[in-house]
């Protein structure tokens, strides 16, 4: 058994479990309505009139509810179950039943379902004022601007204070005229493609030319652009023979043949600006001092030593290190110019009694411009407080420890290199 009915039929062929497959998969005897919340009543067979006629009403009810409810497949169902069981019922057809149901399937998209209803509203009632409004959306869908506007001047002949027609006669005139136009578009463009494809394969075609035979006959005339030469070499027709005696000629003169320069060389003269000597015309050039910047901090900041007061400990500086920036002469116009723009790090070693700690001052900023760098004092992160104590009060200061001390060979340098 099968939702409490019996599968398989007395008298046939079929096994229970094939029987129960087909019936699962959509074949004999399966239910279309089984998955449907209104199957009741989808299902519903009576067979007197008054049963038929409290169906009907049960079914518009509940279709007008699924609409409502923007369920528009079960309305589609509903609405064709009453009209199913009204046409077993002569005269007994609703013309509105067929209008409901043309307007739910223009909403499912269904337009050529939709003017079929819209067509038998009309039929079974000619003067169902809104079969003509639907059967003019459908054309109008389809395309067939001209029927949809005389479907809406009939249905307005009716009712002709009804402006959803006139909306629908303005809409599909605007339609007509646009589709009217792409089409001349399309075509134009498809010219425009068949010229363009025209043009493009005749373009393609090789021209022939006419060969010319030579007049003088000669086979070296097979290959244009060549000739023979004396001794019979091909050769182009730029190529020029030197007889002997023209040889003989530029070689009494000297020609062809290097000679050693015996006469001494122009004193160089200093370039405009203090430039290089092969630059006399003094235009731009610049040379990168960065290098040379690092190896003279190195040289004159690492090993700088302060001593602590009551032979406490010393601070020194160690290391240099990610110097950065820019650091160049440039000379234009015999002017120089010296650009300095860096930031570095020197690393330091404080000694406090047996205890040891370090870190670093971060210099910034450092420039000709005459203002003293920015320095940040970062203090390693291992360090004991009794060392941080020693090192906020004679490394961070700028005015006394280890900072004065390197800040005043820094000045130094910047005034060595402004002298370059």
């Amino acid at each position: 058994k099968l939702l409490g009915k019996t599968i398989r039929q007395p008298g046939s062929r079929e096994s229970p479990l094939a029987f129960t497959l087909a019936v699962a998969m959509g074949g004999p005897g399966a239910n279309p309505y089984a998955s449907n919340r209104h199957a009741d009543v989808l299902n519903e067979e009576p067979k007197d009139d008054a049963g038929k006629v409290r169906l009907c009403e049960e079914v518009k009810n509940r279709a007008k509810g699924a609409f409502a409810q923007k369920d528009m497949p079960s309305a589609e169902l509903l609405y064709g179950k009453a009209i199913d069981v009204l046409a077993t019922m002569p005269g007994k057809s609703e013309a509105a039943l067929y209008s409901n149901r043309a307007m739910v399937r223009l909403n499912l998209n269904k337009v050529e379902l939709a003017l079929e209803d819209a067509n038998k509203c009309i039929e079974v009632d000619a003067k169902f004022v809104k079969a003509y409004h639907r059967k003019a959306q459908a054309l109008s869908r389809l395309g067939e601007w001209d029927d949809a506007m005389k479907a809406a001047e009939e249905g307005l002949k009716l009712d002709p204070e009804n402006k959803s027609f006139t909306e629908v006669i303005d809409k599909a005139k605007a339609d007509k005229a646009k589709d009217v136009e792409d089409k001349a578009n399309l075509k134009r463009d498809a010219q425009d493609v068949r010229v363009e494809l025209h043009n493009a394969s005749t373009s393609r075609q090789a021209h022939k030319k006419e060969e010319k035979t030579p007049s003088d006959g000669s086979a070296a005339s097979e290959f244009r652009g060549y000739k023979k030469t004396a001794d019979g070499r091909t050769t182009s027709y730029f190529h020029t023979d030197i007889s002997d005696e023209a040889k003989k000629l530029i070689e009494a003169q000297g020609f062809g043949k290097p000679k050693k320069i015996d006469a001494p060389l122009a004193e160089e003269q200093e370039a405009k600006g203090g430039g290089s000597k092969w630059n006399q015309a003094g235009t731009y050039e610049e040379k990168g001092m960065t290098k040379w910047l690092e190896e003279r901090l190195k040289k004159e900041l690492i090993g700088l030593t302060f001593q602590l007061p009551k032979d406490g400990g010393s601070i020194s500086a160690t290391a240099v290190a990610e110097l950065k920036g820019d650091c160049s002469i440039s000379v234009s116009r015999g002017k120089r110019r010296h650009l300095l723009d860096v930031s570095f790090n020197v690393e330091y070693e404080a000694k406090v009694g047996d205890v040891k700690g370090g870190g670093k001052l971060a210099f910034s900023e450092v420039s000709t411009d005459g203002d003293d760098p920015e320095v940040r004092n970062e203090p390693a992160s291992d360090t004991v407080p009794a060392v941080r104590e020693v090192l906020d009060a004679f490394v961070k200061p700028a005015g006394q420890g280890l900072q004065p001390l390197l800040l005043s060979e820094v000045k130094k340098l910047i005034e060595e290199y402004k002298g370059k």
